[in-house]
């Protein structure tokens, strides 16, 4: 296969319409209602307070960040093809730190104490009782 046949080729990755002839509009769409949808448990979170809370706080000033980085790379970057895929990589990286920011949340609020710091717990409990 020539290399001009694999740049027309539409069943690779790299020549699909959102990575060359794209405005970048529809990663912004995107990723905007991203942020909506993942910034409704993230408040929820952060509400809760404790060390979820924080860690919701910080995972949810980065996926605002990420959108603010999205839209500068939209308006600074002039080439299309540079611009789409920079607008891709900093969507995927939106979508896996606020799916470790979460997954974390969850493992902060529902693992149960180790027996050593229930004990402690307890004992500082009964002390000062």
């Amino acid at each position: 296969m020539s290399e001009d046949d694999r740049d027309r080729d539409p069943t690779r990755m790299a020549n699909q319409p959102a990575l060359r002839t794209s405005s970048g509009a529809v990663w912004l769409i995107v990723a905007t209602i991203f942020t909506a949808v993942s910034l409704v448990p993230l408040i929820g979170i952060v509400r809760s307070g404790g060390a979820a809370g924080t860690v919701g706080l910080v995972t949810a000033i980065i996926l605002v960040l990420g959108l603010a980085a999205m839209v500068v790379i939209r308006l600074a970057v002039s080439s299309v093809r540079p611009r789409l895929r920079a607008l891709a990589a900093c969507f995927l990286a939106m979508a896996l730190l606020t799916l470790v920011g979460i997954t974390v949340c969850v493992l902060l609020v529902g693992l149960p104490r180790s027996p050593r710091a229930q004990s402690c717990a307890t004992s500082s409990r009964t002390a000062s009782a």
